[in-house]
């Protein structure tokens, strides 16, 4: 065995290298060696060192220690085993010796073995490995050695000690504290649920905005239509009354016709009653017309309001996903970070349980060679015994034989007889006590075999809490990048819901911007409508005025060209009467009445003066005259150019209606087109009517003064506010593109 050992041992390329069968050394005696085993069974672990000289210390023992074994080979076959065999049987690991003089001071110590890690990582130590010694403990002769060589400095003894301590709880102490993922999960599932949370709030506070705007255009609409309806029912009511006036116009001229002037009278009174009513519907209306403006300016302010809110929305939500995509970048990062260090953590821990599993491992194959030596040892041991007890056996065997054949030699033959059976019985009880003496040193043995079992099978736990752990670091890496994946899903989610709402309230503006267009449009036609309708009153007003000074004028006129006709008529009575009158005086004369002569020519003196006033009259009444003709035709001429002002604004008046009732026209067009999308099949009737009787009357206006649509810059199709307040995307996306709108601006 001892020559199998030097082989081994010139050869160092085997796993068991350095295993030597050692004995103590002389000056020991078996008592102080197995104390020594015993109190110590570490003591021999040490670190190798690198140094040269220890080295060759070490090397120089071991082959003193096989050349002993070798020369006293014969004298060990021979000599009873000693109960303390393999007493010392244990694994030497290398360690880091404190100092070069604490290992030079302990050269007889076993040749430490390389940690694993390290005999992997360089093929020099590999001539270091540990030494796997198996004594007999009995008396040999071992080489001179100093006093030095047989004492253990106790410090290498307690670091040699807590280094295998380490080495063997170390792997044990990491492992039975695995990955403590709980509170990572729980933070991150509060994080994911906050986020999540987060998001269920803004979606619940957008929905509470848009609500609400909502309401409030539901609830501004509803009085829209309530004034829509007021408006209609005063618009209904001037317009009956203004058919009542016409028709009232109409009864007076036929009773004026006829010169019934009983019934002009009456007539006359209820056209007056039927004026004033009409100017209170025409107020009525006004203010109708006002209080619809007011819902109409609300109903934009409302829109206003949604587009506000949608723009809110918008904003909240393209925050909320740039927020939620810094915390998905955060939560992949850390989860990173987590997964990076819990795998060098894993991977550390793996390296330590490979190296201890090879420790193991060798320990193993240590303890089985041991128990296969021991084995031999045992049979080697009680060998010739047995044979012995075999020839013994079998020479009793050829006695027995031979006390049958030998009856005479009998009582000589049972002397014998007794005699092998007193050594049969006495190499039994040898045999025995070699086997009791190997019986502890089994057990020994044995025991340490099954704690390499436990050892195994705990190395076989740690193993699976490594796999264990490793399994939930991936599953806690997939799990973080399911949540980042679910965050950015959020993102994309907001962000289209922001652009949507980005888009919606592009296209709400857009449409409501058409729709204040139409609408100023419309109060501008309206305002210039109401303008000129005054301003052809006043110009009417002027001709009533004008008409009544040129009938006054007309009257003098008349009454003076009377007087001056009277007064012609007089003059020519006077210049007819003077000659008249002067031959009567002539008669008077000559027929000497003086007297009548007298009273006669103071007549005609009278005459003659009476024609000189008569004359001078005259002349002031055709002064006058001509004045009044003059003032006649001024009149006139300005009752024309009224006249020719109020055609001029009457047909201004009318193209501004006109317009406004195409304007109209449209408008409820296209608020019945939306009541039908709304369902509300009663308001799109009325709406048809509203919008057939405004295009109606935009035709009578047409032939009358030769107006064409074309002429005015009239929209082909107009946007109702319900729809653009209560329509969604989609649908405003198609209307926009029906309107020739962009989707985006």
């Amino acid at each position: 065995m001892a020559m199998m050992m030097e082989e081994e041992e010139d050869g160092m390329d085997s796993l068991f290298e350095g295993m030597v069968l050692f004995t103590p050394s002389h000056q020991l005696t078996d008592e102080q060696l197995h104390q020594q085993l015993v109190e110590d069974p570490l003591k021999h672990t040490e670190e190798s060192q690198s140094d040269d000289t220890v080295n060759n210390n070490n090397n120089t023992i071991v082959e003193a220690e096989a050349e002993a074994e070798e020369a006293s080979h014969h004298q060990q076959l021979s000599e009873p085993l000693d109960e303390n065999l393999f007493s010392s049987l244990q694994t030497l690991t290398q360690s880091q010796s404190q100092s070069q003089s604490q290992s030079q001071t302990d050269p007889i110590s076993p040749s430490p073995i390389t940690d694993p890690t390290t005999q992997f990582s360089s093929s020099s130590r590999k001539k270091r490995r540990a030494s796997f010694r198996i004594g007999y403990a009995r008396d040999r002769t071992y080489p001179p050695v100093t006093p030095d060589l047989n004492n253990h400095n106790g410090d290498d003894d307690h670091d040699a000690d807590k280094n295998e301590d380490d080495a063997s709880q170390s792997p044990s102490s990491i492992f039975s504290n695995p990955i403590d993922t709980s509170l990572s999960d729980s933070q991150f599932k509060n994080k994911k649920d906050e986020t999540l949370w987060q998001f269920d709030h803004l979606k619940s506070q957008i929905s509470e905005k848009l609500d609400a705007a909502r309401l409030l255009i539901a609830s501004v609409s509803s009085a829209r239509k309530d004034s829509i309806s007021r408006r209609r029912k005063a618009a209904e009511d001037l317009n009956s009354a203004s058919a009542n006036h016409t028709h009232l116009e109409h009864q007076l001229e036929v009773a004026c016709e006829a010169e019934d002037f009983e019934t002009a009278e009456r007539i006359s009174d209820s056209l007056a009653a039927a004026e004033k009513e009409k100017q209170t519907l025409l107020l009525a209306l006004k203010d109708a017309e006002a209080h619809c403006d007011t819902i109409d300016s609300q109903m934009y302010h409302a829109l206003d309001s949604l587009i506000s809110a949608e723009q809110e929305c918008a904003s909240l939500l393209r925050h909320f996903a740039k927020d939620a995509e810094n915390n998905a970048d955060l939560v992949l990062k850390n989860a990173h970070i987590l997964s990076s260090k819990e795998i060098d953590d894993w991977f550390s821990s793996s390296q330590v349980l490979e190296a201890k599993k090879i420790e193991l491992d060798i320990e193993s194959h240590f303890i089985n060679e041991a128990r296969l030596r021991v084995s031999d040892s045992i049979q080697h041991s009680v060998e010739d015994d047995s044979n012995e007890k075999e020839i013994l056996c079998k020479k009793k065997d050829v006695l027995t034989k031979e006390l049958d054949h030998l009856l005479d030699l009998v009582k000589q033959k049972e002397m014998e007889i007794a005699e092998n059976d007193t050594k049969i019985k006495a190499v039994d009880e040898r045999i025995a006590a070699v086997v009791s003496d190997f019986k502890e040193i089994q057990s020994s043995i044995n025991a340490k075999f099954d704690d390499l079992q436990s050892r195994f099978s705990q190395m076989h736990l740690q193993s699976e809490a490594l796999s264990t752990k490793r399994k939930e670091i991936d599953r806690l890496l997939i799990e973080e990048e399911e949540r980042g994946a679910k965050l950015r899903e959020l993102v994309r989610v907001s962000e289209d819901e922001a652009k949507v709402y980005q888009e919606v309230v592009v296209l709400r503006k857009s449409l409501k911007s058409s729709i204040l267009k139409s609408r100023e449009e419309k109060l501008r036609l309206a305002k210039t409508e109401e303008e000129l309708t005054l301003e052809v009153q006043m110009l009417q007003q002027e001709v009533s005025a004008a008409r009544g000074s040129l009938q006054e004028l007309l009257s003098t006129k008349s009454s003076i060209q009377q007087n001056i006709s009277s007064l012609k008529q007089r003059s020519l009575f006077i210049d007819k009467r003077v000659p008249e009158l002067e031959a009567e005086k002539k008669v008077a004369a000559a027929a000497r009445n003086f007297k009548e002569a007298a009273r006669i020519a103071a007549e005609a003196k009278s005459l003659g003066v009476e024609k000189d006033s008569l004359q001078s009259d005259l002349q002031k009444a055709t002064s006058e005259l001509k004045r009044l003709e003059e003032d006649i035709k001024d009149t006139v001429d300005r009752l024309q150019t009224i006249e020719g002002l109020i055609l001029s604004k009457e047909k201004d008046v009318a193209m501004a209606r006109f317009q406004r009732l195409l304007l109209i026209s449209g408008a409820a067009t296209a608020e019945r087109f939306a009541a039908l999308e709304l369902g509300d099949t009663k308001e799109a009737n009325l709406l048809l009517a509203e919008a057939e009787a405004a295009n109606d009357e935009a035709k009578k206006l047409q032939p009358l003064y030769n107006f064409k649509e074309e002429e005015f810059l009239i929209p082909k199709l107009f946007i109702p506010v319900e729809l653009v307040s209560n329509l969604g995307s989609k649908q405003l996306a198609e209307l926009a593109a029906s309107a020739h709108f962009p989707a985006s601006q």
